[in-house]
């Protein structure tokens, strides 16, 4: 048995979920082959050699790796398994329609605007009383996708939500205005086929808005017995919507309410940041759950 893990050249044997798969998989007695992104080329995926029962992982955020994901998958459904229900990829759009559909589930999501090109054109009254809906500014503006904070701006009036908005593609529909929650508690839950596995909290910089930021953030571990249950009820609910047997997923409780906010579902996730606090290998639960779906696979 094989995993193909879809890795960057940087990646290689540096980054955390990268060195911790090779370790599950050698644990394992599996086979360990990397996937560079900068040494494939597109075209060529038609003719790989993918040998039957192989798992595929892709650790790479990478626009082409995540090509590379879909067209392996698609095109060698028979001997590759993913982490994927149903041989569901992402897509550009992806992150949007989820969130959409975490409004359609009413999933307890921080309170959330959509914004498109029509906001461009929004008198100053009309966006102030947009921005009420979600508690008024000053309000956090974000583009999607992006990880460690990037494109996430805390803004205080509506000149400076203009000028956000100007400086991003809002035709991409990839962005949106999000309340800003001025105190409150960062909890990040690993779920690997449907259970909460592991947890942390990160913890906000004295100098900054954002508690994920920094290139290492800071972060402890959580006993999962002691969040309460509609906290792990979000979790598995959230990484189902997203058709995975893996997720890490943020939520916010906010202070001193003690309100608990879904923020972010993220697939796949950096989960090597939660290995060391825990002690939890999560790569090894990652591995026998890819394991397990291929075995249930063969048996149906």
């Amino acid at each position: 048995m094989t995993l193909f893990a879809i890795v960057t050249q940087d990646q290689v044997g540096k980054h955390g979920c990268d060195v911790s798969l090779e370790r599950a998989c050698q644990a394992r007695g599996i086979t360990y082959s990397r996937l560079v992104v900068e040494n494939i080329v597109l075209d060529d995926v038609r003719s790989m050699s993918v040998p039957p029962n192989s798992l595929l992982y892709r650790v790479s955020l990478d626009s082409k790796a995540v090509a590379i994901e879909s067209l392996l998958a698609t095109m060698y459904t028979k001997s590759l398994t993913t982490m994927y229900d149903k041989q569901v990829f992402p897509h550009p759009h992806k992150r949007l329609r989820e969130l959409s559909r975490q409004i359609a589930e009413e999933l307890p999501i921080i309170p959330t605007i959509l914004l498109d090109t029509s906001w461009l054109r929004m008198a100053d009254d009309d966006i102030t009383q947009r921005i009420a809906t979600v508690g008024g500014f000053p309000v956090i503006v974000k583009t999607l996708g992006l990880s460690h904070g990037q494109g996430v701006v805390l803004t205080h009036s509506v000149p400076e939500f203009r000028q956000y908005l100007a400086s991003v593609d809002l035709a991409a529909c990839n962005t949106i205005a999000r309340k800003y929650l001025a105190e409150y508690r960062h909890y990040r839950l690993i779920v690997v086929a449907g259970e909460v596995i592991a947890a942390i909290e990160y913890h906000k910089p004295n100098d900054d808005f954002r508690t994920n930021a920094a290139p290492e953030p800071t972060v402890t571990a959580v006993d999962i017995a002691s969040l309460p249950a509609h906290i792990i009820d979000l979790a598995r609910t959230s990484v189902k919507l997203r058709a995975s047997i893996l997720g890490g997923v943020d939520v916010l409780v906010e202070q001193p309410s003690e309100t608990a906010y879904l923020a972010e579902v993220n697939v796949p996730c950096y989960f090597a940041r939660a290995e060391q606090p825990t002690g939890i290998d999560i790569a090894g639960h990652i591995v026998d759950a890819l394991i397990d779906k291929q075995r249930q696979h063969d048996e149906q």
